[in-house]
């Protein structure tokens, strides 16, 4: 059973990602004529796909897992490998090799479903991938002036929002079940999994009202 403080991160987790999606909406005339407009977009996504599965979807427990593992999830790693390789770090091979090595590590829950571990699988895969990413692209801001223009280069925010949630939260998706053996463990390792994921989508806000769309 989730504590007190557990539910009220979840209500600020829809807040953010909401609060996210209506900066976009209010700040998109920056962005319409650069490839950040998919980002806002991206973030629309996000907030309507969670206000579906909280006020709606819930009431459909397998549809609603079945829209999130192949839905949701495979659309913001897909995204954030296009925004990583392809536009930032200008990698196209790198985004479409990560895209298909993601896709394929989805097969195994159709082969083994049911199995412990397995619907963890193409999380941990993902989040390698764009662990890689994520690094090279402080890499890159670090040999160039753009970590000295944070404040207005998007790609800072953004990186840092991710890096903090999905390197971060790594051993919680990787070990998940056996972190819950221990409730101590469990719940103090979710409570950090809820309050990166909420600084994240806060950074993103951060970086539509800050950062400039020249920007990477």
């Amino acid at each position: 059973m989730m504590t007190d403080f557990q539910l009220m991160l979840g209500k600020l987790l829809i807040v953010s990602e909401v609060t996210a999606g209506l900066v976009g909406i209010l700040k998109f005339k920056k962005f319409k004529n650069t490839y950040w407009k998919w980002f806002v977009f991206y973030l629309v996504f996000i907030a309507v796909s969670e206000l579906l599965c909280q006020f709606s979807f819930r009431y459909h427990s397998k549809f609603l897992v079945y829209y999130y593992d192949f839905f949701v999830i495979p659309i913001e790693f897909l995204f954030l490998y296009w925004l990583y390789s392809y536009k930032s770090l200008e990698r196209k091979r790198m985004f479409w090799i990560c895209s298909g090595i993601y896709i394929i590590s989805l097969f195994p829950y159709f082969l083994f479903e049911g199995e412990v571990g397995v619907n963890s699988f193409n999380m941990i895969v993902a989040t390698f991938l764009l662990s890689f990413m994520i690094i090279l692209e402080y890499n890159k801001q670090m040999k160039t002036d753009d970590i000295l223009k944070f404040k207005e280069n998007m790609m800072f925010y953004i990186n840092t929002g991710v890096g903090l949630f999905y390197i971060g939260t790594l051993p919680y998706l990787s070990f998940h079940s056996l972190m819950w053996k221990d409730p101590v463990i469990g719940n103090n390792y979710y409570n950090f999994f809820m309050i990166t994921n909420i600084s994240m989508y806060t950074l993103f806000s951060i970086a539509l009202l800050w950062g400039k769309p020249n920007t990477y």
